[in-house]
Order: C-alpha cells, then structure tokens, then sequence
C-alpha cells in the first residue's frame, strides 16, 4: 500500500488532503464540543436555578401545612422534567419527603445517593413563609443528562463535520488536478517519450503559472535538443562524405589501372603497327568491364547518400551485403579479413539507408582498430541471428578492445578513440540515435575475454509494434 502511494502523486494528494482534513475537523469538533459543553452546562444551570425556585414557592403552602402527600406530589410533578432527576424536602416537625426517577423513569422515594449515580449540579433554595424560613428544598440533576445532550450535539457536529471535510476534499482535489495534476500528467508523458528518444512532441499548456513556464522551457529544451542534433547530422553527413570519396577512390583504383594498362596497352600495338582486330577487341571489352565496374560504384554510394524516407521489406543480411559492397574494397585493400555467418531469414520493414549507415560505421571504427593498433591477421567478424522477437547483428574485429575507462563514453557525442584526430566523434553517437529513435532497437558494445570489441544492433521485427509498446501511443 505505501509503495502505491509514493508512486502516485493523485494518491498522495488525495492522503494529504485527507490527512490534513482529518486534522482539521478533529480540532473543530473538540472546539466546538468545548463551547457546546459549556453552553450546555451554562444551560443546565439556569434551568436548575429556575426549577428550584418555582419548587420552593410551590411547597411553602404544603410544608407549612406540614403534607407529606400534598408534598409528595407536587415533587411528583416537577419530576416529570427530563432533566431533573431527584427533589428532596426537609421541613421543621421532622418533615422529609425525598422522590426520585430511577433508569426507566419510575418515581419513588430515596434516602441518599451513592457515587455510582453521579450527581452533577444541585442546588438549595431555603422555603420562606411571613420572612420566616420553614425549610428547603434541594433539587439533583447527573452527568447522565448532560452526556445524552452531549452525544446529540456531537452527532450534530460530527454529520456537519464530515459533509464538509468531504466537500473541501473534492473541490481542493478537482481545483488541484484542473491546475497541476493535469498539467503534471501532460508533463510526464512528454518526459517520458523523451527518456525514449521520441521528441516529436510538445507538451500543451497554456498557463502563465509556475507549471506553465515549466513547460515552456521544456518545449525549449527540445527545440535545442532537436537543433543540436540536426548540426550534428549535418556534420556527420559532411565526415561521412570524406570518408566516402576515400572509399570510392579505393573502389576505382583497380579499375583505373586496367583500364590505363589497357589504353597504353592499344597505344602501343598501334605505334608498332602491331594492332589486331582480337586485341582491340580484347582491350576494349576489358575497358567496358571496368567501366561498368565504376558505373557500379557510382550507384552503390549514390544509393548511400539518396534519401531512404520510407521504410521498406528488406533482409538484414542484404543490407550487410551492400555494406561490404561499398567499404569491401577498402578492407581488401588494408588486409582486413572478413568472416560472415547469416543467420537470419526474416525479412523487416526499416528505413534500409539508415542502417546501413550504422553497419558502415561500426565497420570503418573497426578497420582502423585494427590499423592503429598494427594487429597482424586483421579481421572483422559479421553474425547475423534472430529470436522470436528481434534481429541481432554483431560486428567484432580481433583487435584489443576499448580500454574500459572509456567503454561507457564511446556513444557519447564528439568523443573519439582515434590518435591521429581524425575522428569527428561523431560516427558512433550518430549511429545509436539512429538505432534508438528510427528503428526502435538498441546497439550496445563489450568487450570479448579473446580480445576485440564486439558491437550488438538489436531490430525488433515489428518496428512499429515495438514503438507503440514503447512510447504508449
């Protein structure tokens, strides 16, 4: 019960408000019992005063005719007051007539009474005939009559008490959660899409209170948010264009070169009138491959930098394949081994050119591991598997690994591993925001006990599904 409580602000306002209600009314009513008792005592005195005083007129003609009867009724008819609950007469000559009410409101007579019947208020009057006192008349009253009015007054009280601590609580809670449970509520769920990288939204609120600029400068935390990560794709964007034109003249090397050979090659049959029709055609075939190879390259990397806004059906071991596709010839070129095993065989539905942005990241970060640390037989592991729910891809290189000081930092942004500073810092960030708010899935790295790092891409199957089950939409 109490960890419900301190989870749920509704639920500790509502224990407040109660709490504090509670307190209230409790010291309402002891006031308010207070001033009820004494106005009832006050009340109970003024009535003894004047019950004492009409009995004594009544009985000076009795007393002074010394009637024992004649006494005993008209106490008998006094009696009949609720409140007073014992009359007794003492005259000259040994006259004494005492009658009281027992618990079910029969009248008799009485010597004395004990302690048990708690007297609360008497009072005397002396019976006067011709200014010559004849006797005098004592009348009683107990608690019991005081505490059965109390009780009623307190019933009163209490009834009052209660419709109004209930009225105060709800309209103090309706009144709190109109102006900040509400807005609070509004809050969280933006807060809590932004913890998951959805920053699409802003939260509404239009007051000018605290709770309004509160959200105002949150709104304002994810515009710059938003505009720090744009700079940031943009420089990525343009580091990742270097390293492409990089790419692309180790793609072209080869081909520039046979066709070079293959022109100097014709050139020099034609200076030694040696050119015959198999060789041109020889050459000019070879040359047509070697364009068609460069024509290739072209498409592959305008394929990279196109635009991919919507998603498409794609296998993840297919979009590996166009990754070794665009930096396989820069691998090949620096001896980096590459070892596949695809195991995956369900098909998702993904933004294609983003991940393999990813891929191409992770790849190049690993290829110049290896050259940086001058490891001998370089080699670059791609296992492609799946469970029920996602697809794993882990990219590991048999380098040595990130120094663990560092491990935690290397998605952070504009933090780089690389000496020669070459490294935007950029590449890694860039790659698991990608992964987190584009494809819904997780990348994560650690490092194998043989040596090397291992890098994890989690893609749920349903992107969507897994969206929707994030952010609660």
């Amino acid at each position: 019960m109490l960890s419900i409580i301190e989870k749920n602000i509704k639920i500790k306002i509502i224990s407040f408000l109660f709490l504090g209600s509670a307190i209230i009314a409790a010291l309402f009513s002891l006031y308010n019992y207070n001033i009820t008792k004494e106005h009832l005592v006050k009340k109970l005195e003024n009535a003894a005063d004047e019950h004492v005083n009409r009995i004594s007129q009544n009985l000076i003609i009795p007393l002074w005719e010394i009637d024992s009867d004649w006494i005993t009724k008209t106490i008998d008819t006094e009696l009949v007051e609720e409140e007073l609950v014992a009359v007794s007469v003492s005259g000259e000559g040994g006259v004494y007539v005492a009658r009281k009410q027992d618990s079910s409101k029969q009248i008799q007579s009485f010597t004395s009474f004990s302690n048990e019947e708690g007297i609360f208020l008497e009072r005397i009057r002396p019976i006067v005939h011709n200014n010559e006192e004849i006797g005098n008349v004592t009348i009683y009253f107990t608690r019991e009559v005081l505490d059965k009015r109390l009780l009623d007054e307190a019933r009163k009280i209490v009834t009052v008490v209660v419709v109004l601590v209930l009225f105060s609580i709800i309209s103090l809670y309706l009144i709190l959660d109109y102006f900040i449970l509400h807005p609070l509520g509004k809050i969280l769920t933006i807060v809590n899409n932004t913890s998951k990288n959805d920053y699409t939204k802003e939260i509404e609120i239009t007051q000018e209170d605290e709770i309004g600029r509160l959200a105002k400068g949150f709104n304002e935390m994810i515009h710059n948010i938003l505009d720090k990560e744009e700079l940031m794709i943009s420089q990525s964007r343009q580091a990742a264009m270097g390293e492409m034109i990089s790419m692309i003249a180790h793609q072209w090397r080869q081909p520039i070169t046979v066709i070079s050979m293959g022109a100097n090659n014709m050139i020099m049959d034609i200076e030694l009138e040696n050119m015959k029709e198999e060789e041109v055609r020889k050459y000019s075939e070879m040359i047509l491959q070697q364009t068609l190879h460069l024509s290739k390259t072209i498409d592959d990397f305008r394929n990279f930098f196109s635009p991919n806004k919507e998603k498409t059906i794609v296998l993840i071991n297919d979009i590996l394949k166009d990754s070794l596709e665009v930096i396989g010839k820069s691998l090949e070129n620096n001896n980096v081994a590459v070892e596949k095993a695809f195991h995956s065989t369900t098909p998702v539905t993904i933004h294609s050119r983003e991940l393999l942005q990813v891929y191409l990241n992770i790849i190049k970060n690993a290829k110049e591991a290896l050259l940086e640390n001058n490891i001998k037989d370089k080699s670059i592991s791609i296992e492609t598997n799946e469970d029920e729910n996602n697809i794993y891809t882990i990219i590991c290189d048999n380098g040595k690994g990130i120094p663990k000081g560092i491990i935690t930092k290397v998605f952070d942004p504009y933090f780089s591993t690389k000496s020669n500073k070459n490294g935007t810092g950029l590449g890694l960030y860039m790659s698991k925001t990608i992964v987190l708010k584009h494809l819904h899935g997780e990348l994560y790295v650690k490092n194998q006990d043989e040596g090397g790092a291992c890098f994890t891409i989690k893609i749920p199957k349903d992107a969507q599904k897994q969206k929707e089950g994030e952010y609660g939409e």
